[in-house]
């Protein structure tokens, strides 16, 4: 079947084709105009068209229509180099359908061609694999436990499809743990040997990653933002931009990308609720709080299982110590959090900070091993050694304990744990908490051999590169952190002084949140308190204040030393 030479039958808005040099962007198809050629061979003759640059044309169709309202539309696309055919519906994921032999210039094996929800171009050799890689983003974007076994199946499904090998890379790198290097290494050599040519955005995502995986975390940013800047509607990108950002302390360049694309998300752009999850945090590190809250709230109220947006708002009510809003917050959302990853166990988590400063301490040690780090939950027992999972309980421990609280024994179920991650230096943020369950449970040799290996990767001798962002996260900081925690664990409250104030203000480097890193104030507090300094106290209770905590002499501990 050929189509006119001058005609292009059944299109609205043209009816005859122009001239090369006044052709139009698009045409639009009424619905249901190519279908009657699906299964077909095809060939295509457009008068005044340079058939001989175009490229596989792509056909999208958006699933769950009961869900969405589907536009059936379908947009044939003129762009220099370029002939693409899709849909243009509201869904994040789309099962694509192709025409064969649409392109008569085929070159070798049929590809697919399609668009994701930022307009950004997918090719793939089935409908399966882009379908099962757009949806294994997608519940990436979302914090759904799901996300690597629909990255699996594209995998499976389409052996040359690089996408797929490059998230998955990115989301075991975000574990932030030397466990996981192997496999990132491997798949970051099965990408590169699979990543098209024409693929400039898949392209600095694997070169961001190659970079993150080598302890060069800022310059990995840098790659982020560029995709950021070109592409604002690239919802993963920002996602792995923030986390960049974050375990290096750079709250301002977080909220000042975010901020710069916000002009190109509309509320009916896919993703607009987890891009407002992502604009709340960085705000909220940022110290914009009214900001923050605004756009995590509007976020929950698109999707109430967003966990994100539960996230950043519950941050800044405690930062602004609204104790009893924190409490019925995070209460009235939990129910919806059934399909997340781990992130529900670090909101729980947030739960029991808030009940913390209300003394509800006995709710809390049920929170521990009930709702934070379950050792019978699926999440835990396919992830014993979740990097967040491990921080959430210790920090906990230590402020229960900081408080006069019996914790029994809690240290004990990480204790093997952590002491396996000695010379794991992945994060200087873990190797932190690692410390404190080293010294909790008194394995004082492994302690020490953390310390000594913390100091070597500092120096570089057993670092990746010299002179990258994770080696300095711990030359200024984390290794003097570390030397702290042991030291109050010990009783050597002088130490913890010498050890830990000269860098307190260096603490942004190693990452974290400054909810996560208050805890570090607290045992600068405490050792000051003990030693009878109350001149450090009010110091340190200045600074609290000043990185975003409201009347920080009003939280629990601080008053008492107050």
């Amino acid at each position: 079947m050929v189509l006119p030479t001058n005609k292009m039958v059944g299109l609205r808005g043209e009816s005859r084709l122009p001239s090369p040099d006044k052709r139009p962007e698009a045409w639009i198809a009424e619905p249901g105009f190519f279908e009657q050629f699906a299964g077909q061979p095809l060939a295509v003759r457009l008068a005044g068209l340079d058939t001989a640059s175009w490229r596989q044309p792509e056909y999208a169709s958006t699933p769950d229509v009961d869900a969405h309202e589907q536009d059936t539309r379908v947009r044939y696309h003129h762009r220099p180099g370029a002939f693409t055919l899709y849909d243009r519906g509201v869904c994040w994921f789309c099962h694509v359908r192709t025409i064969p032999t649409l392109d008569i210039a085929a070159t070798g094996a049929h590809m697919i061609r399609m668009h994701d929800a930022a307009d950004l171009p997918l090719t793939a050799r089935n409908q399966a694999a882009i379908d099962a890689c757009l949806r294994g983003l997608n519940s990436f974007n979302q914090w759904r436990v799901d996300a690597m076994s629909w990255l699996d199946e594209a995998i499976v499904c389409d052996d040359e499809f690089a996408l797929p090998l490059i998230v998955k890379a990115w989301m075991l790198h975000l574990g932030r743990s030397a466990a996981f290097a192997d496999k990132v290494a491997g798949l970051i050599a099965g990408a590169e040997a699979r990543l098209a040519d024409d693929c400039p955005r898949q392209r600095r995502l694997l070169d961001a990653l190659k970079k993150a995986h080598a302890g060069d975390s800022i310059e990995a940013a840098t790659l982020l933002e560029c995709n950021t800047r070109s592409h604002p509607t690239d919802l993963f990108s920002h996602r792995l931009v923030q986390f960049e950002l974050f375990w290096n302390g750079r709250a301002e360049w977080m909220r000042e990308i975010v901020e710069a694309a916000a002009p190109a998300w509309r509320e009916d752009t896919p993703g607009y609720g987890d891009f407002l999850s992502c604009r709340a945090f960085s705000n909220e590190e940022a110290g914009a709080h009214e900001e923050a809250e605004q756009h995590g709230r509007a976020a929950v109220e698109i999707r109430a299982s967003d966990p994100w947006g539960a996230h950043a708002v519950a941050h800044v009510l405690l930062m602004q110590g609204r104790i009893d809003d924190g409490v019925n917050w995070l209460e009235s959302l939990c129910e919806n959090w059934d399909e997340a990853n781990q992130i529900k166990h670090h909101l729980w988590w947030h739960l029991a900070l808030f009940l913390l400063e209300r003394g509800e301490h006995a709710r809390i040690l049920e929170l521990l091993t009930g709702r934070i780090r379950d050792p019978e939950s699926p999440l835990v027992k396919a992830a014993p050694e979740a990097t967040i999972d491990l921080q959430n309980v210790a920090s906990m421990l230590l402020r229960l304990e900081l408080r006069g609280v019996d914790v029994g024994d809690g240290w004990q179920v990480l204790g093997d744990i952590c002491s396996g991650r000695v010379h794991d230096h992945a994060n200087a943020f873990s190797n932190a908490h690692d410390m404190m369950v080293l010294a909790a449970t008194a394995q004082f040799e492994a302690a020490e051999a953390l310390l000594t290996s913390a100091r070597e990767f500092a120096a570089g001798s057993k670092g990746i590169g010299a002179g990258n962002a994770l080696e300095l996260s711990y030359a200024s900081a984390g290794v003097a952190l570390c030397d702290a925690i042991l030291a109050h664990r010990r009783g050597e409250l002088a130490k913890v002084i010498t050890s830990l104030s000269p860098v307190r203000h260096d603490l942004p480097r190693i990452g974290g949140s400054h909810a996560q890193r208050d805890l570090f104030y607290q045992i600068l507090i405490d050792a000051a308190a003990r030693l009878g300094r109350a001149d450090l106290v009010a110091i340190y209770l200045r600074e609290a204040e000043r990185i975003g905590f409201i009347q920080p002499e009003a939280r629990t501990l601080y008053r008492e030393v107050a």
